[in-house]
């Protein structure tokens, strides 16, 4: 890691709460873009860390200003960073760079706040919370990363052989020009990310993938079974048919039901997923959206992670 450089630091009074302090951290100077995190400190001495992963397309900055997680988690003694990975907005979180990026950031951080021996804590919305659950999945199978002691993901893309079918079905069929957008270049980047399509060899789809309903072995989710893992998604149909023109099936609610109803029937007692109804919109831009970070409640959020 090159040497890291405090670029500002500023304070916001919470009144009647605490003083909570926040610092933006680069590990370039050079490089506003990349490879940066703002930390959150609680102003009594901190008890955990919790590394929070954005959106594609979003960054540390945006999501900060999206939800009050990091708010909640400093009246609880939490140390909570949004971070940067090595793409910047365009980091797809659950490929190989980004995992191995995550391998030496969390020790990193961890040293920096004197958080070495304190509980680890991740969440993640959308690719971010994707690349948490793969996180995951890698530290409970390997003696050699950090182990969070639990985890949560807001509406994230988990099984993503279903997201290209998905995706293939928008850019034939769909009349909104956004999902269409979005569709053609994010069925580029799953051929990128992948080297492959469903239809030419699977494989890829099912080690990359965080869960793979077609890999029967339900082989990455098997490191999972001790793993406290929190999902919240808000399946509003009627929204995502007239704004998006999706069904259920393209919906990460399916992924999520999937996932933890797999976890479950593998004895994870604490595999717990959440669906809210209207709680989604964009703080700022003030638009209803159920893929939103507001559709985790903060206070439930950080009380069910620090009860693990």
């Amino acid at each position: 890691m090159k040497r890291v450089a405090v670029l500002m630091s500023a304070f916001f009074l919470i009144p009647h709460l605490f003083a909570q302090q926040s610092e933006i951290v680069y590990s370039n100077p050079k490089d506003t873009n990349t490879n940066y995190y703002i930390a959150y400190k609680p102003s009594i001495t901190p008890t955990g860390l919790l590394l929070l992963l954005t959106s594609f397309g979003e960054t540390p900055q945006n999501a900060a200003k999206e939800t009050t997680i990091q708010t909640v988690a400093a009246k609880n003694g939490l140390v909570t960073v949004f971070a940067s990975l090595q793409y910047g907005t365009q980091t797809f979180f659950i490929d190989s760079l980004s995992q191995l990026n995550l391998d030496g950031l969390i020790p990193t951080i961890q040293k920096k706040y004197s958080l070495t021996n304190k509980p680890l804590y991740l969440g993640g919305f959308s690719l971010g919370g994707s690349g948490v659950i793969k996180y995951a999945e890698r530290a409970y199978g390997a003696k050699t990363l950090i182990k969070p002691k639990a985890i949560f993901a807001i509406d994230a893309p988990i099984d993503f052989e279903k997201m290209y079918y998905s995706l293939e079905y928008a850019t034939k069929y769909s009349t909104v020009n956004i999902a269409k957008m979005e569709a053609d270049y994010f069925i580029k980047r799953l051929q990128y990310e992948f080297q492959s399509t469903p239809y030419i060899d699977k494989t890829p789809f099912h080690i990359i993938s965080p869960y793979s309903f077609s890999d029967t072995n339900q082989t990455n989710i098997q490191t999972l079974k001790d793993c406290p893992i929190l999902l919240i998604s808000e399946p509003d149909i009627m929204w995502q048919m007239e704004e998006r023109n999706r069904s259920m099936y393209d919906l990460n609610t399916l992924d999520a039901s999937m996932l933890i109803n797999a976890l479950r029937l593998m004895g994870n007692k604490n595999a717990k997923l959440v669906l809210t109804n209207n709680k989604g919109y964009r703080k700022l831009s003030g638009r209803k959206n159920p893929h939103s970070w507001s559709i985790a409640d903060a206070e439930e959020t950080i009380s069910w992670l620090i009860n693990q």
